[in-house]
């Protein structure tokens, strides 16, 4: 008698890295909600006191006192140079604005990532409800794509205006750039799930013509 092949679960993987990341994500969001419910602080919420990077210099070459007290600062070895030190500025007691503004300059990239990973589970659930070769399942992927690019961009802008406008709140400038920071590779793996999403979409059709042939 013919040995039965061995059936694998395609999406066992996937289903496996995604479980892990959106139970250590909901567990650190549910340890910082804790942590500012008891007086602690998470993502900007309950500090005592804002700190931002002061990416507004002048240009200015750093004085010779500037590298002596960075060289200090910093033990470093010889031959070693300091060309611009960075400057970190802190504002205690800050107003509700101002921990806001600190919410919104870190918070919106991990709120798009977990998202993207709850919404990446129930992807999974509906693959296995229906089928890998669905043209829903493939339209569902490709929008999937689509909300993680938007997702990325939008967050990306938010924490840049959030940045800026805390900055300028700790200084007498009317505005301040903001750190503009995006996932290059993130941007790749949504356009390659957008791709995936019409690959699959094809694929669909084929099936589709195939089992209407037989």
């Amino acid at each position: 008698m013919a040995k039965k092949p061995k059936v694998v679960d395609a999406l066992s993987p996937l289903d496996a890295i995604t479980s892990a990341f959106a139970i250590v994500m909901i567990a650190l969001m549910s340890l910082g909600v804790v942590a500012v419910v008891f007086g602690g602080s998470s993502m900007g919420i309950g500090e005592e006191s804002v700190c931002v990077d002061a990416n507004f210099s002048s240009g200015d070459e750093p004085t010779a006192d500037d590298r002596a007290l960075a060289r200090e600062a910093f033990d470093l070895e010889k031959g070693v140079t300091v060309q611009q030190p960075d400057t970190v500025i802190c504002q205690a007691d800050p107003s509700l604005a101002q921990s806001t503004l600190d919410t919104l300059s870190i918070a919106p990239s991990f709120v798009v990532f977990l998202g993207f990973l709850l919404l990446t589970r129930r992807i999974i659930r509906h693959a296995r409800r229906t089928s890998l070769f669905s043209a829903a399942l493939a339209q569902i992927i490709e929008r999937a794509g689509w909300l993680l690019l938007l997702g990325l961009l939008a967050a990306a802008v938010v924490e840049f205006l959030a940045d800026g406008l805390l900055k300028a709140s700790m200084s007498s400038m009317s505005w301040v750039n903001g750190s503009f920071s995006v996932s290059v590779a993130g941007i790749i793996g949504a356009y390659g799930i957008i791709t995936v999403g019409r690959v699959m979409l094809h694929a669909a059709s084929l099936q589709a013509d195939s089992d209407a042939t037989i």
